[in-house]
């Protein structure tokens, strides 16, 4: 049987069972960090990097991104914040319809998913990495050892061993020395792209794909790709890195003027004073020991020197250097949460009020995230799941990411039980389903009213 992904391409369920995009010690999926743009960056600088982004090649782009991470702690805590509160959200997963075949497949999804061996936290947050970068490609190791394809793993690959088609600039491909067969859709032969050296030619898979050298397309049902998208357009263009680089690059530039402007009017004026026969030994004598006393605290000289401590006369104040880092990292905020008061109080306090709507702009995010999540899970791992088990369907379990409302629960039950006494026939499966909660399995011990418990012990 023939299987095509979601995207029309067909399956090739040998390429399944190894690694694609495993990293190298000597190829081009080296794990070590060696360019470091961040070092000495620029405008210049920042600006060919996007460039180059856009054209196709997001290499600089994403090891800058990765700096920016390590380097600004804020941008690295207002990240952190967005993709842990959608990676914490309960996993539900539902099934298409009360049919059997739908039924049984949703328990297997659930089985695969929520039951492995897969730590689905962990996944979630790593999957998520497409928040800053624009996007994440996770490669599914399965396991076909037993009577089922299972994914055994899913493991993070770096985004910069990956890069984007020259045509259309959407579809991912990753790096690699290995020429592969890339089927032509105007022939029904194969050819093999020389993706390095010499001569050859290399082809795309579809009109509308342009390979680049030294690339191929991601094998269909091998990788979870997910864009997080802060705006419309390329992928590559859609992560809040692209948007937070500059005021990281602004920010960095007002900072290295603040360590200057400490270093300057910091510390006190020495001044050495000498009598006038003093030698240029002495002399040199007393400048050490002016410079020493400031750095060490401590310096020898002759008894006849003197040197006297002068408060330092502040030209300016450090409250500007102050200021403009604060209103920088309020706009890396606003970017990331949409809002500021979840990250720092400004200097003439908050309504509670005020607050809470910051609050609620930021549930929106977390739950658009988690819809784009969702999406991506369901077309990139529930489909293949259901698919190489059970062939092709006509729909398939859906993956929903939510953090129930206590108080949203509360009126639901009670619109329920009240249209439920009037005659309202409500079917058992339509609630557990909107609660989130399996049906008992057969034999399994259920809750029961306390007085039908009380009554059940007595007997």
């Amino acid at each position: 049987m023939t299987l095509y992904d979601a995207y029309g391409r067909e399956v090739d369920t040998g390429m399944l069972r190894e690694e694609q995009a495993a990293p190298t010690m000597a190829g081009v999926r080296n794990i070590y960090s060696v360019m470091h743009p961040s070092i000495g960056l620029t405008p210049e600088r920042l600006s060919g990097i996007l460039q180059q982004a856009e054209f196709g090649d997001p290499y600089l782009y994403l090891e800058l991104a990765q700096d920016m991470e390590e380097k600004d702690l804020h941008y690295l805590a207002v990240l952190g914040t967005r993709k842990n509160a959608v990676a914490q959200l309960d996993l539900i997963v539902r099934a298409a319809s009360s049919g059997a075949d739908d039924q049984r497949a949703a328990a297997m999804v659930r089985e695969m998913i929520c039951d492995g061996p897969i730590q689905l936290d962990s996944v979630l947050f790593d999957v998520l990495d497409a928040v800053g970068k624009g996007f994440s490609a996770t490669e599914i190791m399965w396991d076909t050892t037993g009577r089922e394809w299972f994914p055994a793993q899913l493991k993070w690959r770096d985004p910069r061993w990956f890069a984007f088609d020259w045509i259309s600039g959407e579809e991912i491909l990753v790096r690699t020395l290995k020429g592969e067969t890339i089927p032509v859709e105007s022939d029904a032969q194969t050819r093999q792209p020389t993706h390095f050296g010499g001569g050859g030619l290399y082809v795309a898979m579809s009109p509308g794909i342009g390979i680049q050298p030294m690339t191929a397309p991601l094998a269909p049902y091998k990788f979870v790709t997910h864009f997080a998208k802060a705006k419309a357009g390329l992928p590559i263009r859609g992560g809040l890195a692209r948007a937070a680089g500059w005021a990281y690059l602004f920010k960095n530039y007002v900072l290295k003027d603040w360590v200057t402007f400490t270093e300057v009017f910091g510390q006190p004026l020495r001044v050495g004073k000498y009598h006038p026969g003093a030698s240029e030994q002495d002399k040199l004598a007393l400048l050490n020991a002016v410079s020493r006393i400031g750095t060490d605290a401590a310096a020898i000289m002759p008894e006849s020197m003197v040197i006297e401590f002068t408060e330092a006369h502040q030209n300016g104040s450090s409250e500007l250097y102050q200021s403009f880092c604060e209103y920088l990292d309020a706009q890396v905020s606003k970017a990331v949460l949409g809002q500021t008061l979840t990250t720092e109080m400004p200097n003439g306090g908050g309504s509670r009020a005020a607050a809470q709507v910051h609050e609620g702009v930021r549930r929106d995010i977390l739950n658009a995230d988690a819809r784009r999540l969702a999406a991506t899970l369901g077309r990139d791992l529930v489909r293949p799941i259901v698919e190489l088990n059970m062939g092709p369907q006509k729909q398939y379990p859906r993956i929903e990411l939510g953090l129930p409302d206590d108080s949203d629960v509360k009126v639901f039950a009670e619109v329920v039980a009240m249209l439920a006494d009037r005659g309202l026939r409500v079917g058992q499966k339509t609630i557990l389903d909107k609660l989130g909660i399996a049906a008992a399995g057969e034999g399994e011990a259920v809750l029961s009213a306390a007085s039908a418990g009380a009554s059940n012990r007595g007997t």
